[in-house]
């Protein structure tokens, strides 16, 4: 049993405490809380899971839509008589 001071209150609290009993603070030996802790992993996330949606919009943009409009766009033949006497 090793005793910490808390982050919140500088109570000294067990290191396997999950509040502190003086001013409730959650995982009181960890120098952050774990709604910080939670925020922080979802916004690192958040960022990862919009760079590889940019990646992938940005791939489709530049590989598969030329590819497409290749095969949508009919050529258009020249027919006007410029040059033919």
């Amino acid at each position: 049993m090793s005793l910490v001071t808390c982050r919140a209150c500088d109570h000294q609290v067990d290191t396997s405490a999950l509040a502190c009993p003086k001013c409730g603070a959650t995982d009181p030996a960890k120098k952050i809380s774990r709604q910080r802790r939670d925020a922080r992993n979802f916004i690192i996330q958040t960022i990862i899971w919009l760079s590889l949606i940019g990646c992938a919009g940005w791939y489709v943009w530049n590989t598969l839509i030329p590819v497409v409009k290749q095969y949508i766009v009919k050529p258009q033949n020249d027919q006007s008589p410029v040059g033919r006497p």
